[in-house]
């Protein structure tokens, strides 16, 4: 064996091993006459060692019999030169004597010639890829939950760094989904060259990776989000076409917590979505994010998470009245979530939901919501007939098949009339597929339930969704009425809003009314209903039912 070519040969592989973590690598040196494949393929498969001479083993005596063709077919064009990628699924035989499915993925790199001189690439074991992501060979979202729950439970202080693109899918759409693939390993493969070994690279769900390190400060970790940004931004290039990349990224911090890895992961996509959403891609840290200092943030957080899987331990609903901007009679209420304990005591919904509402344990707090503010509404009726009751909805429940279902189920369970249900969808919601949303909100409009559309006014996309989706209301942020005291831009800008609003909805809610002065200016408005201070706090049921509120 030439150490000339074993070096070279090496070299790759070792680069192969490091950006393909968790697979068999497989390289053969066409000239130097031998293949290398990892140690642990030599265990597995019984093969006769690392370094195999070229001829000395057939690698057909190891694929299934049906599966020889087609892996001739794909490699024969790469020694020819007529292919320059290759991507297939086969089966290996183990020392076992059993047959296991392995993903093959590689390339041909060819000398000045255009001779083949070394080709090779990562053996994927399809029995273990829930921790592999196939695309990018690397680590994916239950493996890095895996090594996270480890490095939680050892005490380490340990900081996740999650790195997303925006926009991708419009990318997939224009060059279609190998395309997205192919612009997917480049960006790990850029990721990986940055991060030099210094933290471990995991895939997650979409065009987003992961970052974990226990050895890094927040400042070396915000160095390497900024070098990737920066480098995501000068482009990458996938056969040809350059495609500049806007990168967001969020930060969390763990070290001596009882948190659970899910809870973390939780908290580390609302800084995410932060710096997405609100932040323009800067890197926003998690901690001490919501209103609690440092960890406290984290544990609060995951105590919560925790309480909902205890059947919703601890969460109570109160009732903020809605009232008849004209009349200034009750109309109705929406349903507020809280949440109580012994440490934390009272604490209020927008400490929680925004990291929450994304996660999957809300699925259950949805359902409790749903159905205590129906038993709820059916008491309200007994005290205000025609009581209309609202509750807030989020897109991780309207986004599942069965939301329908399961509301439908609890309005029969409770007897709650549904032409007395109004649904507020979050502001999130708006993202949610058209087609998806326009089908539920038909099923919902056959019920004569109403739907309502929260944050109206904030963010680019208002009034394309005002435009095609058939809302019955929309609430308006209630930023819109700070500073219209004073006749002038904001009154204005609150003005024009709730009247291109009016031509489109029947109806138009704000909140955050706290004066009389406020609520004067307003009734000058085509807003149908108001809620705030100068109305009521919020209330208990029972207390919302003994104050016997003007009808």
């Amino acid at each position: 064996m030439d150490p000339k070519y074993k070096q070279m040969l090496d070299d790759v592989f070792d680069a192969f091993t490091m950006l393909t973590e968790g697979a068999i690598v497989s390289l053969m040196h066409v000239v130097g006459g031998f293949t290398r494949y990892s140690a642990s393929a030599v265990d597995l498969l019984g093969l006769p060692g690392e370094y195999i001479p070229n001829g000395a083993m057939d690698w057909n005596d190891y694929l299934h019999p049906e599966d020889r063709k087609r892996y001739m077919d794909v490699m024969m064009p790469l020694m020819e030169g007529k292919a320059q990628t290759y991507d297939l699924t086969y089966r290996v035989r183990t020392t076992t004597g059993e047959y296991t499915n392995f993903r093959a993925v590689g390339a041909v790199l060819r000398d000045a010639d255009g001779n083949p001189s070394l080709i090779g690439g990562a053996l994927i074991n399809e029995g273990l890829t829930e921790s592999i992501d196939p695309v990018t060979v690397l680590p994916n979202l239950n493996g890095y939950l895996q090594e996270l729950a480890k490095r939680i439970q050892s005490d380490k202080q340990t900081i996740s760094l999650k790195v997303g693109i925006s926009r991708f899918s419009q990318i997939t759409q224009l060059h279609g989904y190998t395309y997205g693939n192919r612009l997917l390993q480049e960006i790990s493969w850029l990721i990986r060259e940055i991060t030099k070994e210094r933290a471990t690279v995991y895939r997650l769900n979409g065009a987003s990776f992961a970052l974990l390190s226990d050895s890094l400060s927040r400042e070396e970790i915000a160095a390497i989000y900024d070098m990737i940004r920066y480098r995501l931004q000068k482009g990458v290039e996938v056969n040809g076409i350059r495609n500049v990349l806007m990168a967001n990224g969020g930060l969390i911090s763990t070290y001596n917590t009882d948190a659970s890895a899910p809870s973390v992961y939780s908290c580390l996509n609302y800084a995410y979505e932060e710096s997405k959403h609100h932040k323009h891609g800067d890197l926003v840290d998690f901690n001490g994010s919501i209103n609690y200092e440092g960890s406290a943030s984290l544990e609060l957080i995951n105590t919560i998470r925790d309480s909902i899987l205890d059947d919703c331990k601890g969460f109570y609903i109160e009732y903020t009245p809605v009232i008849d901007a004209k009349t200034e009679h009750l109309n109705g209420a929406e349903a507020i979530i809280s949440w109580e304990n012994e440490h934390y005591g009272k604490v209020n919904a927008e400490d929680f939901l925004p990291v929450l509402e994304k996660d999957f344990v809300f699925e259950e707090l949805g359902d409790f919501i749903l159905k205590q503010s129906l038993e709820d509404g059916m008491k309200f009726l007994e005290q205000y007939p025609g009581f209309l009751l609202c509750i807030n909805v989020y897109r991780i429940q309207v986004e599942t098949d069965y939301f329908f279902d399961n509301l439908m189920h609890f309005l029969n369970e409770t007897g709650f009339p549904p032409h007395l249900l109004s649904l507020k969808f979050s502001s999130d919601c708006r993202s949610i597929e058209p087609e998806h949303m326009k089908k539920l909100i038909e099923e919902l409009h056959d019920q004569q339930i109403l739907v309502i559309l929260d944050g109206f006014g904030s963010g680019t996309d208002s009034i394309t969704v005002l435009k095609n989706t058939p809302l019955d209301a929309v609430c308006l942020d209630s930023h819109f009425i700070e500073g219209i005291e004073q006749p002038g831009r904001d009154r204005d800008i609150l003005e024009y809003l709730t009247r291109m609003a009016s031509t489109c909805v029947e109806h138009i809610n704000i909140k955050g009314v706290a004066t009389k002065e406020l609520r004067d200016i307003l009734k000058t408005l085509p807003i149908t209903t108001m809620q705030g201070s100068y109305y009521s706090e919020p209330l208990a049921a029972a207390e919302l039912i003994e104050q016997k509120l003007a009808k």
